[in-house]
């Protein structure tokens, strides 16, 4: 199975880093702006795009301020069951984020490439975010997006 990893630094420590992973305000604020998420291991953190791609994710590991861990237990068929991870280190006065997604079954790689791209995009709005407060999420429910 197929994995897409990145790594990118941030300006700010992992608390704040940690925040945007792990509260509907921070997730809503690079990824997309209709969250609904509970803390804790076990909860689902519901994600509203649009069309079929709604995931819901589990979390399954939360070890403050260095690791979310997630599955994709509904609303996107492709990601059923895949993991994912956000790790954080310290990397001088800022943070060093490692994102894994592990596939659970294989896709074409057009649909890795495009879901790799997303990710790309993406977790640069998460960088954005924790580094100046106004990330680039998907915008949810509005007529443009």
């Amino acid at each position: 199975m197929k994995t897409i990893h990145h790594v990118f630094d941030t300006t700010v420590p992992r608390d704040t880093v940690f925040a945007a992973l792990t509260t509907a305000q921070g997730l809503s604020g690079w990824w997309t702006t209709i969250v609904k998420a509970e803390a804790g291991v076990g909860a689902i953190v519901h994600f509203t795009f649009a069309g079929d791609f709604n995931p819901d994710m589990r979390v399954t590991a939360l070890e403050p301020p260095a690791l979310v861990c997630w599955e994709c237990v509904g609303g996107h068929e492709p990601w059923a069951q895949n993991t994912f991870r956000f790790e954080l280190g310290d990397k001088g006065d800022g943070t060093t984020v490692r994102f894994r997604q592990d596939y659970a079954r294989e896709l074409s790689d057009d649909d890795y490439g495009t879901y790799n791209f997303n990710w790309g995009y993406y977790l640069e709005s998460l960088r954005l975010f924790s580094n100046t407060g106004s990330g680039k999420p998907f915008q949810a429910g509005s007529a443009t997006a």
